[in-house]
């Protein structure tokens, strides 16, 4: 009797979020229709602006440059991003970027974004099949960073 509750209660709430899920993307909307102008929002929004811009690209970079067997123009963080999870920050770096500058429209954001996608074509070209890739850390169980990015036309 109480599996057959257990299974009700999953079948229940498996169910619920999947509605829940799907109830949300029609919904949004892009950031760059929305402008914070002040508030506890406001100010969290430009203290993370605040944090990115001060990260050094080209050592987010370093990891992938590396791998590509491209000079690298400055030296890896630490951590992790030299201790087996080269390049992982990287990719959170670029996606924060972009999010922030759909978001705030910060010109700073935008140009890092264009500078580490263009050092990102670098690396696919010396890689030669569109592959940016960090290599597989197996003594830590991590798979690897891996992107195949689509060569695509800038509309700007």
């Amino acid at each position: 009797m109480k599996k057959k509750w257990i299974l009700l209660l999953l079948i229940t709430i498996s169910s619920t979020s999947l509605t829940a899920q799907d109830a949300l993307y029609p919904n949004t909307f892009p950031l760059g229709d929305v402008r914070i102008t002040a508030g506890p929002f406001k100010h969290a929004c430009d203290l993370n602006v605040k944090v990115l811009l001060q990260y050094d690209t080209d050592r987010l970079l370093a990891p992938f440059l590396r791998e590509a067997g491209l000079p690298k123009k400055a030296e890896t963080y630490g951590n992790w991003e030299k201790d087996g999870l080269d390049g992982h920050i990287g990719g959170h770096y670029l996606s924060a970027l972009a999010i922030h500058y759909a978001a705030t429209g910060n010109l700073e954001c935008k140009k890092r974004m264009d500078y580490m996608v263009s050092e990102f074509a670098r690396v696919q070209q010396a890689n030669g099949d569109g592959i940016i890739c960090i290599k597989p850390m197996p003594d830590c169980g991590m798979p690897g960073f891996t992107v195949k990015m689509k060569k695509r036309k800038r509309s700007s």
